[in-house]
């Protein structure tokens, strides 16, 4: 499968739409409003991971893991883009995915319509209420053609962990199912024109599917929106933002780029229309923020936060099999399968009172999550669990078991006799996101003391009787924590609403611009969990794409576009070549005058009473090392921002920048040279050009440093060096950033070490070579 994002300097400085985020939400809307011709930018915070790349040992899997703690201790752990993100320091810790896909890429895909009572609920807004048999029915329909979602297929081989989730409903009287799964069961090619592989049966879904067979919004409606022309930006972080005239100005934040070693500004994008899909955490966050700094909205923002009634628990060494640790690095053949994540369910909705339902199902862990859970579930089960059945000999075996997991490790004994359940349910819904330091929080006191969690621990016990296991609650979930919840589902923050004064949009996504009232920001959208004002007592993923194909089409509708619903056909075959490049950042700093008569070395001079300062930070990349070497100018592309008072009180954004590295074209002969292209945009829309040099050749004396880190730069007005000359000037790098430049050096596109450090081989020996052909070999 091809690769969907494209690197920053190719990031424009307008688009039509922008979407922030790319879970259901977000992708969804990428996908039908590129359909609609629309120009579309999506900005995702984290990074693109293909099938191979997803963490299959525990080692990969400490690499993939972010905590945000309390906002006292201001400390975060963990790369910012590493794909599991888990928020603490509230009264709910919630886990996101964080990654082009968004949660999508670490759910189970259970694709399950809710009750029909939760539309019901007034809590929605009447519009919405009226079009449940319409665009809501639209949308889950459109929703089901790209997703594919098929139940577990009973031509497949048995399941030990199904076989039991049935036993277990037999004894609690539920009604068990086989839900419908967003896995491809077989291969082929889906909606979007992608070839996807079978599911192996690996039970490693979530971290990420490695055989491409999990039914993703990577592997369908990205690619889709891909297809149709949308821009996808990844390791871009939306900060807040700003109303400017008739467009809206997006702040954001290049993530993984080495940038706040240089305390750089934040650089921005504007559009006619943004739509924010950040998920639940990430959308309440940026409005949050776009609030404090002048934004106007509801006053309900944050409020309304559900935790979708999530419980996690296990029977901890049950009397039957299950198999429910994933194979991780271990090859399929020759293991028993341990199926996709979720293959059966006790199905407990259909009670007189809709709070008292739940869907209680079965859960694999990860193969990397298998042996720290192996000591953690011990050392549980032994402090808080509860035994649910007696007698010696059962006792007796339970320990062999304990002991033969300790030995043997997470696939034997007591581990592979342990049942994973995964509940959603009913909550009170009251829950707020609130803003401390720079991260977003839950605030819920008492959360999990509620009635509706009580009743649920009670229930799994008993399905935990019904396999003679020991019952062991979430860890999380004691006295000490103060009952804190563990959540995968979180919904609210910005929910729907007739007016204002009870939500934050409306039936639409359109964002209210009052505390009070139906008016609308002009182009503002909100599509994701967020919106949703109340608890779905299911896995939400279904009825957040209905949603978000609803307001997608009203979009349309609204806007007079049409949106193309037809299939793809399959994509090419782009062969097996999968490149790599390199990224680092760097700054210069100096002064320019309007003396452009004067050479670059006079007008620079910063003694000159007209000299004025300017600075550069931009991030240097090429996707391709390969590519860049072979082509005679070696072009990386360069994005980022400029400081320069004279020019704009605010910084300029560099757009689709170029530098051509080292190269023989205009050098001196004997030299070589390296050429910045700067096109900047101001915030006011005036457009500037930054052309400027370092001229690499061997006078008289030691120059080789003086070559390297002065650039020589001319300013015009306009797009290009066409534009009439307005300033010229001389810019430095000294020793200090010179080395925080070296330390941004990456390889992100690189799967293993081995790569990682061949392609950091292969730069060097370009860069210093050309430096050793040009001072050293020319003297000798």
């Amino acid at each position: 499968m091809r690769r969907l994002s494209s690197r920053w300097s190719e990031l424009e400085s307008h688009y039509s739409v922008v979407v922030v985020g790319s879970g259901y939400g977000g992708a969804i809307t990428a996908s039908r409003l590129a359909r609609a011709g629309r120009q579309v930018c999506v900005l995702e915070r984290g990074r693109e991971l293909q099938p191979g790349d997803y963490p299959r040992t525990e080692a990969d899997f400490a690499k993939e893991f972010q905590i945000h703690l309390e906002a006292e201790s201001g400390v975060d752990l963990g790369r910012s883009t590493a794909l599991f993100e888990l928020h603490r320091g509230g009264d709910v810790a919630v886990v996101t995915g964080c990654g082009l896909g968004g949660t999508s890429l670490i759910n189970a895909g259970v694709t399950l319509r809710p009750d029909p009572r939760v539309f019901q609920d007034a809590r929605w807004p009447e519009a919405l209420r009226a079009d449940v048999p319409g665009l809501i029915e639209d949308g889950f329909t459109w929703a089901e053609r790209m997703l594919r979602p098929t139940p577990y297929p009973e031509s497949s081989p048995p399941l030990a962990s199904l076989e039991a989730m049935e036993r277990a409903a037999r004894h609690l009287g539920g009604t068990f199912r086989r839900p419908p799964l967003a896995v491809s069961f077989e291969g082929g090619v889906n909606e979007a024109g992608v070839r996807q592989g079978a599911c192996t049966l690996c039970g490693d879904c979530l971290t990420g599917c490695n055989q491409g067979s999990k039914n993703s919004v990577l592997m369908n409606y990205l690619p889709d929106a891909h297809r149709h022309g949308a821009k996808l930006f990844t390791e871009v972080g939306v900060r807040y933002l700003a109303r400017d005239g008739g467009r809206w100005r997006i702040y954001y934040r290049p993530m993984n780029s080495g940038r706040e070693r240089f305390e750089a500004p934040d650089p921005w994008v504007t559009a006619d229309m943004v739509v924010l899909a950040a998920g639940t955490m990430g959308t309440a966050e940026i409005l949050l923020r776009s609030r404090a700094l002048g934004l106007p909205l509801s006053g309900m923002l944050g409020q309304r936060f559900s935790a979708n009634g999530d419980v996690m628990a296990f029977g901890y060494n049950t009397d039957v099999p299950i198999n429910g640790v994933g194979h991780g690095t271990h090859p399929a053949e020759g293991r028993e399968p341990v199926g996709p994540t979720i293959s059966g369910i006790i199905d407990a909705r259909a009670t007189s009172r809709q709070e008292d339902g739940m869907v209680i199902e079965n859960g694999a862990m990860p193969g990397a999550f298998g042996r720290p859970m192996l000591g953690l579930l011990a050392a549980a089960a032994a402090v808080g669990g509860e035994d649910t059945d007696e007698g010696l000999k059962d006792k007796l075996e339970e320990l062999a078991r304990v002991a033969e997991s300790a030995v043997r490790g997470p696939y034997h004994g007591a581990m592979r006799h342990t049942q994973t359940f995964l509940v959603m349910s009913h909550d009170a819904g009251v829950g707020e996101l609130r803003l401390e330091g720079d991260r977003v929080r839950v605030n819920w006191p008492d959360v999990g003391t509620q009635p509706e969690l009580a009743r649920v621990d009670s229930r799994l016990r008993e399905a935990t009787a019904a396999l003679g296991g020991t019952f062991v609650r979430n860890p999380l979930w004691n006295r000490l924590t103060g009952h804190e919840v563990l959540c995968t589902h979180p919904l609210g923050g910005c929910v729907m609403a007739e007016d204002a004064s009870a939500g934050v949009v409306d039936h639409e996504g359109r964002v209210f611009s009052r505390e009070e009232g139906t008016e609308v920001h002009d182009g503002l959208y909100v599509s994701d969990g967020s919106v949703i004002p109340r608890p779905l007592g299911t896995n939400p993923l279904f009825t957040l794409s209905a949603v978000a194909e609803r307001c997608a089409a009203l979009m349309a509708k609204r806007h007079g576009w049409t949106i193309d619903y037809t299939p793809a056909t399959e994509e090419p075959d782009v062969g097996a070549r999968v490149p790599v490049g390199v990224r680092f950042t760097e700054t210069m700093y100096g002064s320019i005058s309007g003396a452009v008569e004067e050479n670059s070395l006079v007008a620079g001079d910063p003694k000159r009473i007209d000299a004025t300062h300017l600075r550069f930070i931009v991030t240097v990349e090429t996707p391709d090392l390969e590519r860049t070497l072979e082509d005679p100018l070696h072009p990386l592309g360069l994005s980022g921002v400029v400081e320069a008072l004279s020019l704009s009180p605010r910084p300029l954004t560099v757009e689709r920048g170029e530098l051509h590295l080292m190269t023989r074209e205009a050098a001196r002969p004997g030299g070589r040279r390296m050429h910045y292209q700067l096109p900047l945009v101001a915030e006011s829309g005036e457009r500037f050009f930054l052309d400027g040099y370092k001229d690499v050749h061997d006078d008289a004396g030691f120059d080789l440093w003086v070559d390297t880190t002065r650039l020589l730069v001319s300013v015009h007005r306009g797009n290009d060096a066409s534009g009439p000359c307005i300033a010229r000037g001389l810019l430095r790098l000294n020793a200090k950033d010179f080395a925080v430049q070296l330390s941004t050096l990456r390889v992100p596109s690189a799967r293993d070490t081995s790569r990682r450090l061949s392609t950091l081989l292969r730069f060097g020996r370009f860069f210093f070579g050309a430096l050793y052909d040009t001072y050293v070999r020319k003297a000798a």
